[in-house]
């Protein structure tokens, strides 16, 4: 008995981990909360000018099983048995130093939407 409870125990804290893992992220600014798929300009209003901007593009392929709606991509070609669109998606990373008391939050910004949260080490 103490064996099968032990190994429920363990099946739920694994299961429990793994969900932390593929939740979305978050930051705070002052009383708001800025999360995933939200627009750069809630961003600055929420948040205020970042201490560093990183720009960039990036090139990407997506695969379609069917030619690709032509109201979306204009230019497609054929992949094999598949198509391929290549898109270029303009990337910033802004940087939000907080001083050495806290840590900085950084905010990667795909085409306008934040597309992903995290944080570094303490700031300076």
């Amino acid at each position: 008995m103490k064996k099968l409870s032990l190994l429920c125990m363990a099946i739920c804290a694994l299961l429990g981990s793994t969900a932390a893992v593929d939740s979305a992220q978050a930051m705070r600014c002052g009383s708001r909360l800025i999360s995933e798929g939200d627009h750069r300009e809630k961003l600055l209003n929420e948040c205020g000018p970042p201490a560093d901007v990183e720009t960039w593009e990036e090139e990407r392929y997506y695969h379609y099983d069917a030619p690709p709606p032509s109201y979306q991509y204009r230019e497609f070609e054929r992949y094999g048995s598949a198509y391929r669109v290549k898109v270029i998606i303009r990337v910033e990373l802004w940087t939000y130093n907080y001083g050495p008391s806290r840590f900085m939050d950084y905010v990667r910004i795909e085409n306008g939407r934040v597309a992903k949260i995290y944080s570094g080490g303490y700031g300076y």
